[in-house]
């Protein structure tokens, strides 16, 4: 019955709303389900004679950092559903987006700087998921008028729960989207359970996805043997009500630390026995421990663009961080040693984990804070990565000489420079080279000044300080 349901819903909004239907898909289970549903809506127009050409999207955001098997086994998926929608001359149409080189994982966390994303501060999903969406959602739908059809479900969670209802249209079955005001969500299995979704997928075919790798991966990411998950009876294959557990793993990035201290499908994945999950688990692990030492020892006091100084200003003067300097991103110094770490974990995965162009913006980036020896590019070529010479390529050589000249034959022998930290000064030398006419407004503190700031944030507490934030420039 809700198989029907579903279909007919489908049906309902393909035939009768102007609208463009968009399928959210991801690879997991419940956007499969969808596009099962939907290529049978599909089947059953073309047997009834209401066949339809208006075009259907499947979008699927690759954030190039998912779980290798969740990857290779998205990226066959892809093509087999192209290759049915060409066999079947279906009004289906494929698009994989991939966020900005800029944006990647791996330029955020060490060429940038982000420190690993909490539950407050989840910069990820935008900029891995959201964005690349977007921009193809507004080339697809300048007006922004089409309906998401996404695979989310009540019993995900209480919380998805109260929120499915929140958004409930009243007298149809769509829900707000709160990203597009001119398009609906579709939720055609919202009512279903994780043990209905599995019935209903390992009764279909293997013609548009692999459901027998998909419940093997779901089923040993739950560290549990796919065989002791299911039974065959009359019907065919049905889940077991007491071994649900097996069907309910969750995939994601495998540097994900939204998870914390343990990422449960990537332990159960490595004792599997899927080759290589136990040195992409070890990185990770190490990373997380790495960057979770308080922010005296890990967070830069500058920002990583504009180099001023920002103020914790919530609340008010009771509060005890009240006028302490914020913590910025992670420090060049611990992005230089995970950098190094995951070019090791590259040589030892024996594939490509990281791109030139990516190592070229972490380069680019490092520069602007100091790097003047230009140690990203170095340790590239110590990894035999070969960097095709680029615009950004040349101008990273260019600005890195002669700052470098600016400092050794300048800055350095200033008598006040032991006052400052080399690092701060080689910052000072990159900014002013680069542009001096902006330079006024940036911040760069003595020594004094920096252990002052480090010493609050261990703390947790402002301490008096009477002495006033000095600025370079007062000296040159």
């Amino acid at each position: 019955m809700k198989i029907d349901q579903a279909i007919q819903l489908l049906e309902y909004y393909y035939l009768h709303d102007t609208r463009n239907l968009c399928l959210a898909f991801s690879g997991g289970k419940d956007s499969t389900a969808v596009v099962y549903l939907t290529f049978a809506m599909l089947h059953k127009l073309r047997q009834n004679s209401l066949e339809s050409q208006k075009p259907i999207y499947i979008i699927n955001s690759n954030t190039l950092a998912e779980l290798p098997p969740l990857l290779e086994h998205l990226e066959l998926t892809l093509n087999k559903i192209r290759q049915y929608v060409s066999d079947h001359n279906f009004p289906v149409i494929v698009k994989e987006v991939f966020p900005e080189t800029k944006d990647t994982l791996n330029v955020q966390l060490l060429g940038v700087g982000m420190p690993p994303p909490s539950s407050t501060f989840r910069w990820c999903t935008d900029k891995l998921k959201v964005n690349p969406i977007d921009r193809q959602i507004q080339e697809l739908f300048p007006s922004g008028e089409f309906i998401s059809v996404i695979g989310t479900r009540k019993d995900e969670s209480f919380d998805r729960n109260l929120r499915i209802e929140k958004l409930s249209v009243k007298g149809t079955n769509l829900k707000i989207n709160d990203r597009y005001p001119n398009a609906s969500n579709l939720m055609p299995i919202e009512n279903w359970t994780t043990k209905e979704v599995w019935e209903y997928l390992l009764k279909q075919t293997n013609d548009l996805v692999n459901i027998d790798f998909l419940w093997q991966l779901y089923s040993d990411a739950s560290g549990k043997d796919a065989n002791e998950c299911t039974f065959v009876a009359a019907g065919g294959k049905h889940i077991d009500e007491g071994k649900i557990g097996c069907g309910v793993s969750r995939f994601g990035c495998w540097q994900c630390y939204m998870v914390r201290d343990n990422d449960k499908s990537l332990d159960g994945l490595m004792n599997s026995g899927y080759a290589n999950v136990d040195l992409y688990k070890a990185y990770r692990d190490w990373f997380w421990n790495f960057t979770q030492q308080g922010w005296e020892k890990t967070r830069d006091v500058y920002h990583h663009r504009f180099h001023t100084r920002e103020i914790y200003n919530k609340g008010d003067e009771q509060s005890a961080k009240f006028g302490m300097t914020m913590p910025r991103g992670l420090t060049l110094k611990i992005r230089k040693i995970a950098f190094k770490k995951f070019l090791e974990l590259q040589d030892q995965l024996n594939i490509s984990i990281i791109t030139p162009e990516e190592i070229v913006l972490i380069q680019e980036r490092w520069l602007d804070e100091g790097d003047l020896e230009l140690t990203a590019l170095r340790l590239a070529k110590k990894h035999k990565i070969k960097i095709h010479k680029s615009a950004k390529l040349l101008s990273c050589r260019s600005a890195s000489k002669k700052a470098k000249d600016y400092y050794k034959i300048e800055l350095f022998k200033k008598p006040f420079s032991k006052e400052f930290s080399i690092l701060t000064l080689k910052r000072f030398a990159i900014q002013y080279t680069l542009n001096p006419e902006k330079i006024q407004k940036k911040f760069f503190p003595s020594k004094k000044e920096e252990n002052h700031i480090r010493k609050e944030w261990h703390i947790s507490q402002k301490i008096f300080c009477n002495h006033v934030f000095s600025n370079l420039l007062e000296n040159i």
